[in-house]
């Protein structure tokens, strides 16, 4: 039996990832630690697990850490745990910044102690569907590919407490866009010649960009990257890509993780485990899907920990993947060609 020690239960996928270990035979939840001891106290006793008073407290007699709380406590706690020698799961984004990862990344492999980064998109059938697409070729040559992600305009609302701390999020693209741009390292390899433009409008409770897009290479492909902070549709729905070769062009979504082929016809073929115009099926498959992700991650890590795999990602590649989105940052910042809007006559 492997016991396992929360450090941080305030993220909002906490629960999620609770829920994964506590039902899983192999893993018991035995101690909980937070800054905010309410949260703490609730959260262990949910799980039947011990409060704890302190961090270091919380480790005694854990075989592995799971870091579930604030951005900007994450690279502390998790340095913690590999300190005392424990694999460490790291709720994304790990850190602030690519470099406070990156910090947490090299200590872990000067102790040779495992982490995990908490990205669980990548576990979507839709995305396993579309690497192995990709891996036989079954598109051709790949010209062009995009990608989208967002945050509902609801969440600004049921969840600004967390979005709208600017101690907390950097940005919105790269609190809740990470999780796509994972999918995209994953699927396409690493970018180049990154090019990017945002908007950030006045009054909304943001604290960075509202909407930003981005144009990369990955090899000989144009890559973009859309994201809004204020998408009328539910958490996730349209969270996906278009990959559009010269020998077929392939559609994905997260979730429902449903697929579709494109090689020439009119009528692509669709795969999808539900039909899109039953609203109440499609919540219930969403619903299902998204703890099966977290199920998903979370079993890995535990193989990882047993030495059955490796991690499938580490906080190395979960630096990366802050890196990139720093550059998109930075290239959003850059001059444009046509700086000022067109004059009318």
């Amino acid at each position: 039996m492997l016991d396992v020690a929360f450090l941080g239960v305030t993220h909002p996928h906490a629960h999620a990832w609770a829920v994964a270990a506590h039902e899983d035979p192999r893993t018991r939840i035995t101690r909980v630690y937070d800054p905010d001891a309410d949260a703490a106290r609730a959260f262990a006793q949910r799980y039947a697990a011990e409060d704890a008073g302190t961090a270091q407290e919380a480790l005694h007699g854990a075989g592995a850490v799971v870091v579930d709380g604030r951005n900007d406590e994450a690279p502390d706690f998790a340095e913690i745990a590999i300190d005392a020698g424990l694999p460490v799961f790291i709720e994304k984004t790990g850190a602030r910044t690519s470099a406070r990862l990156a910090q947490v990344a090299d200590r872990a492999a000067q102790a040779g102690v495992l982490t995990q980064m908490g990205f669980f998109m990548r576990y979507s059938d839709s995305v396993v569907r579309t690497r192995q697409a990709l891996e036989e070729g079954a598109l051709g040559d790949l010209h062009l590919a995009r990608f989208h992600a967002a945050i509902p305009h609801q969440a600004w609302t049921s969840m600004a407490h967390w979005f709208g701390d600017a101690t907390n999020v950097v940005t919105p693209f790269m609190e809740a866009g990470c999780h796509l741009v994972d999918v995209l390292r994953l699927l396409l390899g690493e970018p180049h010649e990154i090019r990017a433009t945002r908007v950030r409008r006045s009054g909304t409770p943001s604290p960075g960009e509202d909407a930003l897009a981005v144009t990369m290479r990955c090899a000989d492909t144009v890559v973009t990257i859309d994201f809004t902070a204020h998408e009328a549709d539910p958490w996730n729905i349209g969270w996906g890509g278009e990959l559009f070769g010269d020998a077929a062009t392939w559609r994905f979504r997260v979730t429902p993780a449903r697929t579709s082929l494109g090689s020439g016809g009119h009528v692509p073929e669709v795969t999808s485990p539900v039909p899109m115009d039953d609203p109440e099926a499609i919540r219930a498959c969403m619903s299902a899907e998204n703890a099966d992700l977290m199920r998903r991650g979370m079993s890995a890590f535990i193989d990882a920990v047993g030495g059955v795999a490796p991690s499938p990602v580490d906080a190395r590649s979960g630096a990366e993947t802050l890196r990139l989105i720093e550059d998109v940052l930075t290239a959003c910042a850059l001059p444009a060609v046509r700086p000022d809007p067109v004059p009318t006559a």
